[in-house]
């Protein structure tokens, strides 16, 4: 039982976590069961448990940075299966629900608020020139350009706190960003957020002076504004999906499609090499809608894709080309796709648990580095830390815990291992000694 020995084993060793997650992730396991105890007792179907999680947890007069924490190391280090440890998660919901999952809600209904807004403005009224509309579209430059500077003061902060990861651009140079911008979401959204600033400042019904002007002018050419704002509304209506990780089980389905849709980036690269690979040949053959590269590539993408009957036209040694081509894609590397994609689901399968639970803790820690280091150690004193644990009544235990009571089925997990110590409550006296509890053997 290690939480006898807790302070004194993490001040020997500040960075067990992380050696242990590096070296030997099998010893984690050990560590945790070590930080709970287990009532033997049952009092109306529950038990006692205690989870000496202090410094799993992390003070933040000692650890400024919320990413050096024993979370946020388990989440750039560990696994997913070490999340379904009793500790962690408790740690996790500890700080889920006295912090995460409220700031988490409230950036979500900020940003559904400008996609809200920006879509009804910008692109279905994006030609009315009312009052009401203008202001909208206006209202809604303002909030996102709001929200794009608090990003960027946030991106700024951590990067003077050096709290930055390293991103590996080749075997010897590495970018180093800030730890915001390493989350794929928050990267989107501070672009979606730029283009809706610079596509609201571009107010049609102000810079042409006229009031119907955007709909009289248009002559049906889709200009750069146009295409800049459909990225910016594919791309805000996308990252809503974030908002899944409310639920456990939604969230490993989130995590499940990004996962699978990585495979599949990897895999159409070397489509597209093969695309290009086919295109040149057809092209040097100079085949009848192959005359051109640029041509090419596209009528080998039409004809794969299946969208124009135009191969039945090309001549003799074009066409084996295009055969070739065609059982490359189709039935090698589409194969070689779907095999990818069935074992990486039943990977996922095994772990969904583990991994939506790792993918909230990271979205908790990065909720945390939002918050101001008196803030969080308001919450830290909260959990009551400094307070003895009880292991029964009037039979109080070491501080640097907080007990629960759990439902008595636990019991039948593996992580369950009763307390074996017989405690008597009372006064450790010599005047009033334990009663004795072995009987002596009868002599012959």
């Amino acid at each position: 039982c290690y939480y006898y020995g807790r302070e004194r084993l993490f001040e020997t060793h500040p960075d067990l976590v992380s050696v242990l997650c590096t070296d030997a992730p099998n010893l984690v396991e050990d560590l945790l069961d070590g930080l709970m105890w287990h009532s033997q007792t049952v009092l109306n179907g529950r038990l006692r448990v205690n989870y000496f999680i202090k410094d799993l947890y992390g003070n933040p007069e000692d650890i400024h940075d919320p990413w050096q924490t024993a979370l946020a190391i388990f989440c750039l280090k560990g696994l997913p299966d070490m999340f379904m440890h009793p500790c962690l998660e408790k740690l996790l919901a500890m700080k889920w629900t006295r912090f995460g999952k409220s700031i988490f809600i409230t950036v979500q209904a900020l940003f559904l608020l400008v996609t809200v807004l920006f879509t009804a403005a910008s692109i279905s009224n994006w030609c009315s020139c009312s009052m009401s509309w203008i202001v909208v579209r206006l209202f809604t430059g303002g909030l996102a350009g709001v929200m794009f500077i608090f990003m960027s003061y946030i991106g700024f902060r951590q990067m003077i706190l050096l709290q930055t990861a390293s991103i590996h651009i080749t075997h010897t140079r590495q970018l180093h960003l800030p730890r915001l911008f390493t989350n794929p979401w928050n990267a989107v959204r501070y672009i979606c957020l730029l283009l809706v600033v610079i596509l609201s400042s571009l107010e049609r019904c102000y810079i042409e002076n006229s009031v119907d002007s955007c709909a009289k002018n248009w002559n049906g050419v889709i200009g750069w504004e146009m295409v800049l704002k459909a990225f910016a509304a594919c791309m805000l209506w996308s990252q809503l999906l974030q908002v899944l990780l409310v639920s456990t089980q939604l969230g490993t389905l989130t995590y499940a499609v990004g996962q699978l849709m990585f495979q599949v980036g990897r895999n159409l690269v070397i489509v597209a090499v093969m695309v290009l690979a086919f295109a040149c040949a057809l092209n040097a053959l100079q085949a009848q809608a192959y005359d051109e590269l640029g041509s090419a590539m596209v009528e080998v993408i039409r004809f794969v894709l299946r969208i124009d009957e135009s191969a039945e036209n090309t001549e003799s040694w074009g066409l084996v080309f295009v055969v070739m081509l065609t059982i490359t894609v189709h039935l090698f590397l589409f194969s070689v796709l779907i095999a990818q994609l069935v074992k990486g689901y039943d990977i996922l399968f095994v772990d969904q648990e583990g991994n939506s639970r790792m993918n909230r803790a990271f979205q908790c820690i990065e909720s945390e580095s939002y918050l101001s280091v008196t803030t969080r150690k308001r919450f830290y004193d909260e959990c009551g830390f400094d307070k003895p644990v009880e292991f029964d009544n009037g039979d109080e235990g070491p501080t640097g815990g907080i007990q629960f009571m759990e439902i008595a089925s636990i019991r039948a997990q593996k992580y369950y291992i009763a307390d074996r110590i017989m405690r008597s409550t009372g006064t450790a006296s010599a005047l009033d000694p334990w009663p004795p509890t072995i009987e002596k053997e009868p002599e012959n």
